[in-house]
């Protein structure tokens, strides 16, 4: 039988848009368009007290944190609000991170990266989901992007709060503490923004950065910092008090670049990093498993874990996986501990690699004398670690074509050779600009009275017909063809692909800062190369950096001869530090190597402009007319190239 308020949304469903505001005002009409149950049901199952499980878990700090999870009834529909919230909700703020798509610790340390901070403000908030209440709830979803009705409004808070408080274990929670923060995060943009400070927020957890230079130039009124100790400026607090929320003091902290920075427990000293104890546990671990065996590393784990229990809680080794009272497998805390490590560092990172692979192989070796041995092995790019990955990441490139001179005759045979290694990815090389130039000797005239005349192009030019640009393995001497993806005079590097599928090969991580000086290296490069002779690897020493035409460099002490133009500068890690450019002469020139920052910071724009709309075309900014890309008319260096 049909009740006036189902005729009502039948007749209303044709019209979307008079539905959704009919939603937003009558809750009968909420609770069976969106809920998909009639508005007395829901009545049942949130009166006169909404059914959560209470539990207690161990907080990091010490001391227990209060969780109340939502039975399954009201769980389903607390999931069906906040997916109907999701898409009603504006733009999250740039300075929110938790509880976000795309958004996460790593990515909220990265944040303060930008500016090369000096000193990092870390505060909590107290209590900060249960200072969260039924009101402060109610209000946000009475205002803009949502403009529920007050009915409707009352109604969603009270299915989303409990005990005048917001839950921890309720699945629409973390979503509202952003939504109530909103107005928060806006003023504190705002104070950031006025002293060219940095402001992120991931939950509980704020977090200022500052690039001032002195103690003393700190901005007062979010802070001061004097003989270690941080007070709070009014104005800061202020704002905090303002939105209903508290500072807890305990968890105020400054930290300077002299010291570890911190943010969200990721180090930002220099790059996004874990500590480094993180690592050395994991180290530490896999090497238990791998002289002793698994059985033994995971007995010695677990009497450790038994042996903790009797410290204070902050003290307790593996804290954080053992809240729940129980121990958990040594292989799965080894995997998930991995997982956090190439999320902050980078899947193509190098101890990421190295710790992944050999967490791999006694996975595998555990599987072969043991069939019910269970465990997930890890995700490894195929990184350059040792001499052997090197020789497997570089290659031989080569150019050949005709050279038609200005005048009729017949065309003059042109090309080049150097240098190319794979970086970062599969399918990506790297080599010299300057190794796709050319100089030689046209014929003008016949007979023996015919003048040879100098000439110099480049594979750009009109006169370079039948180009044929090839990748190859040095010992077998097989062929790849590739092509010229991007090229950039002034900075001397051009970008290169396999034209089909790529051989199997690996490829180069880079280094996260510069080289200092007096560090060992090794050249890596192919100088006058014939067929069969593997790839030179050269020891050297950076004896110099120094910027040139506004790009950073560094010297070796090892010659850079003719075809190592493009080859890969590697620190000991095998991370590549530079790219060879240009080699000395007696008399003049450097054996000088472009920084990979600046390699990193070209790729970077180049991927930027890939991914722009095709209808805005992005460009790089305006540079100076040595800089322009691939000239028409290339002019070589002005020291001699390698």
């Amino acid at each position: 039988m049909n009740t006036p308020n189902t005729i009502l949304i039948q007749a209303l469903v044709e019209n979307q848009d008079l539905m959704d505001a009919w939603e937003r005002m009558d809750v009968h009409v909420f609770s069976t368009g969106v809920l998909g149950v009639p508005y007395e049901q829901v009545q049942k199952i949130l009166y006169p007290h909404p059914p959560y499980r209470a539990f207690l878990m161990a907080k990091r700090s010490g001391g227990f944190r209060l969780i109340r999870e939502p039975r399954r009834r009201l769980k389903v529909l607390q999931e069906k609000v906040l997916a109907h919230l999701y898409e009603r909700a504006g733009t999250p703020k740039p300075c929110a991170h938790a509880f976000i798509k795309d958004r996460s610790i790593v990515t909220n340390a990265r944040r303060h990266l930008e500016r090369r901070p000096t000193f990092v403000l870390n505060l909590d908030l107290e209590a900060f989901f249960p200072s969260i209440s039924f009101y402060r709830v109610r209000g946000v979803l009475k205002k803009p992007p949502f403009n529920y009705s007050h009915e409707v409004a009352t109604v969603l808070a009270q299915m989303c709060v409990v005990g005048n408080e917001l839950p921890q274990g309720a699945p629409t929670s973390p979503f509202l503490s952003n939504q109530v923060c909103r107005s928060m995060d806006r003023d504190l943009m705002a104070l950031a923004k006025r002293h060219r400070a940095t402001y992120t927020r991931y939950a509980d957890d704020i977090t200022f950065s500052f690039s001032a230079p002195t103690r003393a130039a700190l901005p007062s009124n979010i802070c001061t910092f004097d003989s270690g100790v941080v007070t709070l400026g009014q104005e800061l607090v202020g704002i905090i008090n303002q939105h209903n929320f508290q500072i807890n003091p305990s968890k105020t902290r400054m930290s300077t670049r002299r010291r570890r920075m911190e943010v969200t427990g990721i180090v930002i000293n220099e790059f996004a990093n874990v500590k480094r104890i993180f690592i050395d546990k994991i180290r530490g671990a896999l090497h238990a498993w791998d002289r002793y065996g698994y059985a033994a590393a995971q007995a010695a784990w677990e009497q450790r874990v038994t042996n903790g229990t009797t410290l204070a809680y902050e003290k307790r080794p593996w804290k954080r996986q053992t809240r729940t009272g129980q121990t958990p497998a040594l292989k799965n805390v080894l995997w998930g501990k991995l997982l956090y490590v190439r999320m902050v560092r980078g899947d193509s990172d190098a101890i990421y690699t190295r710790l992944a692979e050999k967490y791999n192989r006694l996975v595998a070796r555990e599987r072969d004398g043991n069939a019910d041995f269970a465990a997930s092995t890890l995700p490894v790019e195929a990184i350059v670690r040792n001499v052997e990955d090197a020789e497997r990441a570089v290659f031989v490139v080569e150019w050949a074509a005709d050279y038609q001179p200005p005048v009729p005759g017949q065309p003059t045979m042109v090309g080049g050779q150097g240098t190319a290694f794979a970086y970062k990815q599969r399918n990506r090389l790297i080599t010299c600009d300057h190794v796709f130039r050319a100089e030689g000797e046209y014929q003008l005239g016949d007979g023996p009275n015919a003048q040879e005349i100098p000439f110099t192009t480049d594979i750009n030019e009109a006169a370079v017909q039948g180009l044929n640009v090839t990748a190859i393995d040095p010992v077998s001497g097989q062929r790849w063809p590739l092509r010229v993806v991007h090229r950039h005079a002034h900075r001397d590097l051009a970008l290169l692909e396999f034209e089909g599928a790529p051989p199997d090969h690996r490829h180069f991580s880079g280094m996260e800062a510069p080289i200092n000086r007096h560090a060992p290296t090794h050249l890596i490069g192919f100088p006058n190369w014939n067929n069969g002779r593997r790839a030179n690897i050269e020891p050297a020493i950076v004896t110099a950096r120094f910027p040139r035409t506004g790009l950073q460099r560094f010297e070796i002490n090892q010659l850079i001869r003719k075809g190592n133009s493009g080859g890969p500068v590697v620190d000991e890690l095998f991370r590549v530090a530079g790219v060879a450019q240009q080699g000395a002469q007696q008399d003049a020139g450097n054996n000088e190597c472009l920084c990979v920052l600046e390699l990193d910071a070209w790729l970077a724009q180049y991927d930027a402009d890939v991914a722009a709309p095709a209808d805005v075309p992005a460009a790089e900014p305006a540079a100076p007319a040595a800089a322009a890309e691939a000239p028409a008319a290339p002019v070589a260096p002005a020291e001699p190239a390698a």
